[in-house]
């Protein structure tokens, strides 16, 4: 009965006026407060998002003015980290994957033929990898796949460049691309170039006339001291292994402006060693 009597009590109290007006004005208060805490979010989404792309490349500003890039080049601060500069920076998407782009720019005397060849490579690649997709939807598919199953997959294809390294007169980068689904569709291009003219740099400039015997001297030497401390060795000359460098062989420059030699995977070395890198010292 004493419930009952409560019950009734409440039931008897009256709302007090303009209840539903208050109640009314603190959910729009409330929603304000979360609009702004969502909005605060995606601001600061927006903003990490600029910087990493004003970190990556000075995309904006290149776009927008040419002679913005050029005249990073006096500065004597920014001078070398303006020889390479993005010109294209996107992220789009396919009917089957998510394909992000950064293309970089040599600026130097005579570098439109490399600047040329790297958007042909670049273009290439965004081809290449639009057919290795297809062929393998069709795969996927005829063995029970369906489409939703492979756009779950959400593949990843990308084509970026890393900066070795720069001076005011030698730069040196490579131009990767790759499709996260398959690493054997991994791509790298290695530019060492003087800037005064666009021209190559090789490991005969580097080395002198014997460049081959020294280069092979030390490439050895480092093979041999890894198998004796390693149960994984590098593939003898009878496996199909080392056999000697050439015009082809693949380098980069790295931070002390030494060349980086690098073999593919499954070149020299079991696939486990990846892509094995040999440094020279030039001081021999």
């Amino acid at each position: 009965m004493k419930h009952l009597e409560e019950l009734r009590r409440l039931q008897e109290i009256h709302a007090p006026e303009q209840l539903k007006e208050r109640t009314l004005a603190a959910i729009e208060q409330g929603k304000e407060v979360i609009d702004m805490k969502q909005l605060r979010r995606k601001t600061r989404r927006r903003i990490a998002t600029a910087v990493t792309g004003v970190a990556a490349c000075f995309i904006v500003a290149v776009n927008a003015s040419p002679a913005f890039a050029l005249g990073l080049a006096d500065i004597p601060a920014l001078g070398a980290l303006a020889r390479i500069v993005c010109v294209r920076s996107d992220i789009y998407e396919t009917a089957d994957s998510t394909v992000t782009v950064s293309v970089p720019e040599v600026q130097g005397e005579q570098t439109d033929r490399v600047n040329q060849l790297i958007d042909e490579q670049v273009k290439a690649y965004e081809a290449k990898a639009a057919a290795d997709l297809a062929e393998y939807k069709a795969a996927f598919l005829a063995t029970g796949g369906t489409e939703e199953e492979f756009a779950a997959k959400d593949i990843q294809v990308k084509v970026d460049y890393d900066v070795k390294y720069q001076s005011d007169a030698v730069v040196s980068f490579v131009l990767t691309g790759s499709q996260d689904w398959n690493a054997n569709t991994v791509e790298r291009h290695y530019y060492n170039l003087r800037l005064t003219d666009g021209s190559e740099i090789t490991l005969k400039d580097l080395l002198g006339e014997n460049w081959v015997e020294e280069a092979n001297t030390q490439i050895k030497h480092q093979m041999d001291v890894h198998d004796g401390a390693s149960e994984m060795k590098y593939f003898t000359a009878e496996e199909g292994g080392f056999q000697t460098v050439d015009e082809n062989t693949k380098f980069y420059l790295n931070e002390q402006g030494q060349p980086v030699v690098v073999f593919e995977k499954f070149e020299v070395a079991p696939g486990a060693m990846g892509e094995p890198e040999f440094t020279l010292d030039l001081t021999r």
